[in-house]
Formats: structure tokens, sequence, C-alpha cells
């Protein structure tokens, strides 16, 4: 094309912006276009390169040119970051603090549909594996009666089969007050986010960590910083000490039983000092157990962080390592100020949980045979993995 500023009274940056948009638009410059560089399209235009520059910013910023370290200012190829009319959405989309510049999780996905490829970082099994659940009892008229009379912190028949399973394995009475239904363990993560920090928070994870909560803290803009994990599954605990004073931490999240992605567990005696030093900095703790439910139901002895410290220790856990996603239920075991006040701000956000996956959740804990369809379960999964 032909690089000639057009007449007016016009700053030079905003006839340069005027240039490009209109060629853009005209098809003298396509999508992926290379500009030339500014030295050069300084020489030919007799303007500054800092006019130059001033222009290229103001179109990068609106998403119709872009950037490429090394080789130069080219025309966006996105179908929308070329438009020079009406709303530019690709500048919108480019600021969101979830973007994901790389597509990495896409590419992710894309993995776990290739032949022999095995997500690591899921928690849940697949649905082949997961465990039957009888509906035949169940009517229409059950799930609407159910639904209308479901409390906004979750069904209270799912809340007494839960607690009937987990006060025997964390060691004291949980009532229905103390647990909160969340639509899987995200949803927790997500109204902890919420709820009980705010922006600029920090706190403090497991180094490595489970990869999908990161999104959640990234997006409330919480400010995350990485205990490392010691051989045996243990924390160090002098560094989360100096990050404490050094940054005011304002909670630990921590999965010491069946560590993602390490699949280490925290030794009872890395436990038992992890709490004693978390009382002595008043810092609380979000303890994340995906095998919980099914060490309950097996009777596994596991001394978790919240039998350890029932009060200052916050407990999720979720169906996953039962059910795998076909539920999609999880939950949140705290003070119930704390569960009221989450299950308030999911209802002014959305409608509240769906009662069928938790009706179904119930039912699934009720069957009588329900430790052999567990243990049978755990031999299948070994057998899984031994043929892998």
């Amino acid at each position: 094309m032909q690089w000639q500023l057009p007449s007016g009274k016009q700053a030079a940056y905003l006839k340069l912006i005027s240039l490009i948009s209109q060629s853009i638009e005209n098809g003298d410059l396509l999508p992926g276009d290379h500009l030339p560089p500014e030295r050069e399209l300084s020489l030919q235009l007799g303007i500054n390169r800092s006019t130059i520059q001033h222009a290229f910013n103001e179109l990068v910023s609106r998403g119709i040119l872009v950037r490429k370290v090394g080789s130069g200012t080219w025309v966006n190829s996105g179908k929308w970051g070329v438009l020079s009319q009406g709303v530019n959405w690709q500048s919108y989309m480019t600021t969101g603090r979830l973007g994901d510049p790389e597509n990495f999780m896409i590419r992710l996905r894309n993995l776990e549909h290739e032949k022999d490829v095995i997500n690591l970082a899921h928690s849940s099994i697949d649905t082949d594996l997961s465990l039957p659940v009888d509906l035949t009892d169940m009517t229409a008229r059950d799930l609407v009666t159910q639904e209308a009379s479901t409390a906004i912190s979750g069904a209270l028949d799912l809340k007494h089969q839960l607690s009937k399973h987990l006060s025997p394995f964390l060691h004291q009475s949980i009532p229905a007050s103390q647990i909160l239904i969340t639509s899987g363990a995200q949803q927790a993560f997500y109204l902890i986010t919420q709820g009980l920090l705010s922006y600029g928070d920090a706190i403090a994870i497991e180094e490595p960590s489970y990869f999908y909560q990161l999104s959640l803290f990234q997006a409330a803009g919480i400010r995350v910083f990485g205990i490392p994990l010691k051989e045996n599954g243990g924390l160090d605990l002098d560094v989360l000490e100096q990050l404490y004073y050094k940054h005011h931490l304002r909670f630990l999240f921590v999965n010491p039983t069946g560590q993602n992605p390490t699949t280490e567990t925290m030794p009872l005696k890395d436990r038992q000092e992890l709490i004693e030093r978390c009382q002595q900095l008043n810092l609380p703790i979000v303890e994340d157990d995906p095998l919980g439910l099914t060490n309950a139901i097996m009777n596994d002895q596991v001394t978790t962080l919240k039998q350890l410290d029932p009060s200052n220790v916050l407990y999720i856990g979720s169906f996953s390592s039962l059910s795998g996603e076909s539920t999609r239920i999880g939950w949140l075991i705290a003070p119930p100020a704390i569960v009221n006040r989450l299950a308030e701000i999911r209802q002014q956000m959305e409608a509240g949980i769906s009662i069928f996956p938790q009706l179904v959740s119930s039912q699934l804990l009720k069957q009588n045979n329900l430790t052999e369809l567990v243990d049978r379960q755990m031999r299948l999964l070994k057998k899984v993995n031994s043929d892998c």
C-alpha cells in the first residue's frame, strides 16, 4: 500500500491512525499483514518515531494491531480485532484476568481426547468406574417437592448422609448447620475467594499445587505464594512463617492426603507441626480432601487437619472419587456463620444449586452395600493402574 498521511489539521498520530484504519477497511491492509518498521515508516512519512509509536500503541490497545517481540507490528489476524467501527470486543477479551494467550487450556483439553493420554491433574474417575445409583423410587413430584423445601445451603437429607459418614471419620460431630453443599469442590474454593477474601489479599498454597485452583485465585485478584513441599509431603514451615509476616497471609490452602500433583500424603508428625505453627500465627487453613469420603466409607484411619484443629480448619470434599463428574457435588464444612454467608453470596449470584444431583448423591450414600461397591471400585482402579 502507499503510505501517505491524509490532509487536515489533526495531529500526526491521529492521521496515521486514520490511515491504517481506513486501509484495513478498504482491504489495502489485510489481517496478518506486517507493517513497516517504525524507523522506516518515520522516514517515509516525515514524522518522529515517537509519533509512530503513539499511533501504534493506540491501535494495539484497540486490538487492531498486535506486536510480536522480535518481529515487529502486524495487523491483527483475529476477525474482531480488525474492525475499526462499532464496539471493539477484542480489546475486552484481552483484558480479562483469566485470559489465556498461549491457549494452554485448549491444548490441554485437546490432549485429553487423544488415545492413551491420561490427565493426571483430575481427581475424578471415569464414568465407567463410577458407583451405580438406584433411582427407581424417585419421581418427578419428589424432585419438585425437594426443590421447593431445600435450603440455600443445600438439601437437608444429603447433609444428614454426609454427617453420618464424615462425623466418625473426622472424630467430631458435624451438624447440618456446618455443611454447605456446593457444585463440586471448585465452587467451594470460588465462594471462599468471593466471601472471605478481598482483592489483593495474599494466600499460601503448596508448591507444586493443583493446577485448576490457580485460575480461581487469579480471577479474584488474590496474590498467591507457594510453600515448598518436602520430599515426604510436609510443608516448609519456616518459609510459611516468613511469607506470613512479609505478605500478611490470610489463608493456607493445602491438600495433605494424596496431594495433587505429587500424590504424597503428609505424615502425621508434619500435620501436627503444621497445625501448631498455624495456631501460633492465627492463620486459618482450607483443607482440600478429595479422597475424604472414600476413606470415610472404607473406615481408613487418616488423621485429617480438620480432626486436629476443628475450629480453624475449613474442610472441602467432593463426590468426584466415587461418582466422577456426573454429580458435580461437593461440600464445605465450616462454622455455621461462614456457611450462611457463603450460601447467601451464592444465592445473590445465581439461583442456587440444582436438587437433582443432590438427590442422586444422597441416594448413593444410602445404599446398603455402599462399602462393597466402593471396595469393588477401588480394586478396579488398582487393576486399571497396573494395566497402565
